[in-house]
């Protein structure tokens, strides 16, 4: 009897894996194709600007453009990477933020360039706004830089070089921290100096983060040298 009742719950528990497994593969494709379209729909706006570029005489608008092209570069080359296919719908969490974080730009830029062309003043300061929410301003993970996700992200309070300190982390580090008791700090080497990431002026998260474990580094940085530092460990974990 014994055997029986151990059997159906194996039984059971398979089927309800099975469950599992196919709604999260629905949800991941289901996500993977709202990832593409809103990326196509980025890439098509971004095309139609491209045409106007010459006709602008405004290198601050210009360069704004220019930023968004290389966070949209950047972003095509991760998604490319990605399988259309899977059962771990968070794992394009990221992605997704960033993508319509990224089409939320080039429909500021849109709009700037309009004003531009019909010789009104550029608003830089609705131009720069990234969200509606203060909380974006913080540019990324206090320890591995990944970009921020308001629902992605909470403080955490670890002691690093003898010293207690409260900073934002995003989940992947977090758990890390919890169960290794220690996780990596991005540095960049400068003048033989360790610089943390978000002292450093010319790395931004959203560009650059999906970059900085590919050979060569990252093409504007060269003079920067990628290093890493140990904190001792977590001193309290507090969402």
């Amino acid at each position: 009897m014994t055997a029986f009742i151990v059997g159906m719950l194996m039984l059971a528990l398979q089927a309800l894996q099975r469950r599992r497994t196919r709604t999260g593969a629905g949800t991941y494709r289901a996500r993977y194709v709202q990832l593409v379209s809103q990326l196509d729909a980025s890439t098509v706006m971004a095309n139609q600007m491209a045409s106007y570029v010459r006709e602008l005489k405004d290198e601050k608008l210009f360069a704004y453009y220019e930023g968004g092209l290389r966070i949209l570069e950047t972003l095509l080359s991760v998604v490319c990477k990605l399988p259309p296919f899977d059962e771990n719908p968070e794992a394009l969490d990221s992605a997704l933020f960033l993508a319509k974080d990224t089409h939320s730009r080039l429909l500021r830029t849109q709009e700037a360039f309009r004003d531009g062309l019909a010789g009104r003043k550029v608003r830089y300061d609705k131009l720069y706004e990234q969200s509606a929410s203060a909380e974006i301003a913080i540019k990324g993970c206090y320890f591995c830089s990944r970009p921020y996700m308001v629902d992605r992200f909470s403080n955490v309070r670890v002691k690093i070089d003898g010293q207690t300190k409260e900073v934002v982390s995003c989940n992947v580090c977090k758990e890390e921290l919890a169960h290794t008791k220690k996780v990596k700090v991005l540095y960049f080497l400068k003048d033989g100096k360790p610089i943390h990431w978000s002292d450093v002026s010319d790395y931004q998260p959203t560009e650059d983060f999906w970059n900085i474990n590919k050979r060569g580094g990252i093409r504007k940085m060269r003079r920067l040298e990628l290093v890493h530092s140990v904190p001792a460990g977590p001193e309290k974990i507090s969402d």
